[in-house]
């Protein structure tokens, strides 16, 4: 076993192609004894979480087992949670008291849903972030859609169709998008008791525009084509505090949603924010032009390496990398790149990376994306969203499974069968809920 110690933490975008590249070289591999440590034992592709929620494609295809990656790759895998990060022991502790010691640490864990303080948002909204948040969103829409079409009058079927998504940037309008085509075009037609009134989208953003991002005629776009769809947008409005099944706004008017889902921003988790290191306002950890972690006296930590969503890598322009996939990607790859260097007694290179630009998908009718400067809409930016989607999954299993799920999604509705049980969807006041007061019939007002 080799005598260097790389530990790795995080099996996302970032620290899975650390861990590649070290499998990839034979110098690297026989240099570093690498362990990867993750709370899931399975990779997830973010991006295709939307279309996970509305079964638009089978939630198994966007994973990936870790431990096959590992074996593959000649490196060590263990599923374990991390606890706190000792920088001074060099070393690790994980859930049921396991401790790992490191020569070189690489932090990749991603981040939390970042609720901003505002008060009742922890408790009264629905995060999306995981595949199990995408799962349970698909199943809790279409039990809310068979409770409505017994309920007993048309009040309390607007009151359960009622969603409000707070957060207008990629995730949210993607949400949106999938979330009103999968309710119009399948849903609606196999309920005789609902109509299209019943139904409401809300998506609430602080920004004068959607996915502020992106370029201001993409982002005109989404509007005009959100709208187009039915949604409600409230744009230039921050949410002050939530409470159960309402949103309170800035200016004074409250929104009532029988689903709250939460997508408007991430922070790092709080073994990250604990270390004694120095962070950017926003929570994440400042890092040198080789992406190791800088210490309070912003002196950079040979052997500490924070990538991914935790890590605020300067650009050329004054501003800080974003905090997107494919900055991750990137970030991974250059870790790796200067680990297997080092393996090799190469002299490390200076993180440099330009964003290619970006995709955002509007279901199956439409999408917006700008590559390398490009800017498309419409149906030919769907089937380049696709395609550039399934070169980045990893695997050629995972790339035939999703290709046949985008193909049947084209041709085919969504899959409508709740398998989750109801309590694992709705809360214990949702599941006693009254479909008819007392005394009033079983009807559909006419």
């Amino acid at each position: 076993m080799a005598g260097k110690r790389l530990l790795i933490l995080g099996g996302g975008f970032g620290g899975l192609d650390v861990a590649r590249a070290i499998g990839r070289s034979r110098e690297a591999r026989g240099y570093w004894d690498t362990l990867l440590v993750d709370k899931e034992n399975f990779f997830q592709f973010n991006p295709l979480l939307p279309a996970v929620a509305v079964g638009a494609v089978e939630t198994r295809h966007i994973v990936y087992p870790l431990r096959e990656m590992s074996r593959h790759r000649h490196i060590r895998f263990h599923k374990n949670k991390a606890e706190r990060i000792d920088l001074a022991r060099r070393c690790v502790q994980f859930h049921n008291g396991i401790e790992e010691d490191f020569d070189t640490l690489v932090i990749a864990v991603g981040s939390t849903t970042n609720h901003f303080g505002v008060p009742g948002a922890a408790e009264y909204t629905r995060p999306f972030k995981t595949i199990q948040d995408a799962m349970t969103l698909r199943a809790r829409v279409v039990e809310l859609f068979e409770m409505a079409e017994q309920a007993g009058s048309d009040a309390q079927r607007r009151r359960l169709l009622s969603f409000v998504i707070i957060g207008g940037g990629v995730t949210g309008v993607e949400v949106a998008a999938e979330l009103i085509e999968m309710a119009r075009e399948t849903l609606l037609p196999k309920y005789p008791g609902l109509q299209p009134s019943h139904l409401s989208v809300t998506v609430i953003e602080g920004n004068q525009r959607l996915v502020p991002s992106a370029r201001p005629e993409h982002s005109e776009y989404v509007r005009r084509f959100l709208e187009h769809r039915g949604i409600r947008l409230e744009l230039a409005v921050r949410v002050t505090r939530v409470e159960e099944k309402r949103v309170h706004l800035g200016d004074g008017r409250t929104f009532e949603g029988f689903t709250l889902l939460w997508t408007a921003g991430v922070t790092p988790p709080p073994l990250v924010r604990d270390l004694p290191l120095s962070f950017h306002k926003d929570g994440r950890v400042l890092v040198d032009p080789y992406l190791r972690a800088l210490d309070p006296d912003a002196r950079a930590l040979e052997d500490v390496y924070v990538i991914g969503d935790c890590a605020a890598s300067p650009r050329g322009d004054g501003r800080f990398q974003p905090q997107l996939s494919q900055t991750a990607i990137a970030m991974g790859g250059h870790v790796g790149d200067a680990l297997v260097r080092r393996a090799k007694g190469q002299p490390e290179r200076p993180f440099d990376f330009h964003d290619k630009g970006y995709i955002i998908s509007l279901g199956k009718h439409s999408s917006v994306l700008e590559l390398f400067g490009v800017p498309l809409s419409g149906k030919v930016a769907w089937l380049l969203w696709a395609a550039a989607y399934l070169v980045k999954m990893v695997g050629v299993r995972k790339q035939i499974e999703v290709g046949l799920d985008h193909l049947t999604h084209v041709f085919f509705e969504h899959d409508t069968s709740q398998i989750l049980a109801r309590r694992a969807v709705l809360t214990a006041d949702e599941l006693d809920l009254p479909l008819v007061e007392p005394g009033e019939k079983h009807m559909h007002d006419s």
